[in-house]
């Protein structure tokens, strides 16, 4: 069976309770005495003056309390109010995101200008290669030239040779080789006429060419100075366009996109009758400025 255990708490509450009880029971007995005496015997003093009244007793004043110190109560760190601790945070994100834009926006620069700059190199290496084509086609022609004038020199030594030869023999075979030797002269000649024919009507039909989209060519209202766009246009023997691409920009995007709806107007393309030419014109870089520089 489980023992009922006093508590700590409760042993001193029922020894209190038992004294009480004990005191109660002493003033009890006590009462009860001191009734059961007989009263005691009233007696008095018979003065013939009254004794002087006694000295009364100097009291004291008694000091003052010291008055308590009262205790320094801190006051309560100040609190950041709710409306300004959210404008701090609002502007703390804010230059965050301004830093992150500012950031964004140099990439982008750093990206455009990069790209501007293989544009340009490509643009260069094809004035290099054009300007290379041009320079072996002038070589050729100096060549032709050359073996046309040693060939002059060599067949004037040979008739030289063939005078001592007998004079009909040697006419004919003179005539002949003659005959042979200037329509050589006359084919370099010619061919030499046709290249600079050609490049010439190259020429000619690419500035034909620019004029022509200079005609459908609408400038937007608010371009500035004169700028120069340069478009790689893949021209088809019908005159066609097939493809149009920006190589070099003009550094004003609403003049660029004018130029390209006026390559797209002018089409079909004026393109030379002589076929050799024509074919020149398959791959175009076309620079087109308001102003036509020279």
């Amino acid at each position: 069976m489980r023992e009922d255990k006093a508590s700590p708490g409760r042993l001193p509450a029922a020894i209190l309770a038992v004294l009480v009880h004990l005191l109660f029971i002493v003033f009890l007995i006590f009462s009860v005495n001191w009734k059961s005496h007989p009263p005691a015997p009233v007696m008095a003093d018979l003065w013939e003056a009254l004794p002087p009244p006694p000295a009364r007793p100097v009291v004291q004043p008694r000091p003052a309390p010291k008055p308590k110190p009262e205790p320094v109560v801190e006051p309560p760190p100040a609190q950041p109010r709710p409306d300004i601790a959210l404008k701090e945070k609002k502007q703390k994100e804010r230059e965050q995101k301004q830093r992150q834009e500012r950031k964004q926006q140099a990439q982008l620069a750093q990206q455009k200008q990069a790209e501007a700059q293989q544009r340009k190199q490509q643009l260069l290496q094809q004035q290099e290669a054009e300007q290379r084509k041009l320079a072996e086609q002038e070589k050729q022609q100096q060549k032709q030239q050359q073996d046309a004038k040693r060939k002059q020199d060599e067949l004037k030594h040979k008739q030289e040779a063939l005078r001592k030869l007998n004079e009909q023999q040697a006419r004919d075979i003179m005539n002949k080789e003659l005959a042979n030797e200037t329509s050589r002269l006359r084919q370099a000649e010619q061919a030499s006429r046709l290249g600079a024919e050609q490049a010439k009507m190259e020429a000619a039909y690419k500035e034909r060419i620019r004029s022509k989209i200079a005609s459908m060519l609408n400038l937007p209202e608010n371009m500035v100075g004169n700028p120069k766009a340069v478009f790689a246009v893949t021209v088809l023997p019908s005159g066609e366009v097939a493809q149009v691409k920006l190589i070099s920009s003009s550094g004003q995007p609403a003049y660029d996109t004018a130029v390209e709806r006026a390559i797209l107007k002018a089409v079909p393309l004026p393109l030379p009758p002589d076929k050799t030419v024509a074919a020149r014109f398959h791959d175009l870089v076309l620079p087109i400025q308001p102003k036509q520089e020279n």
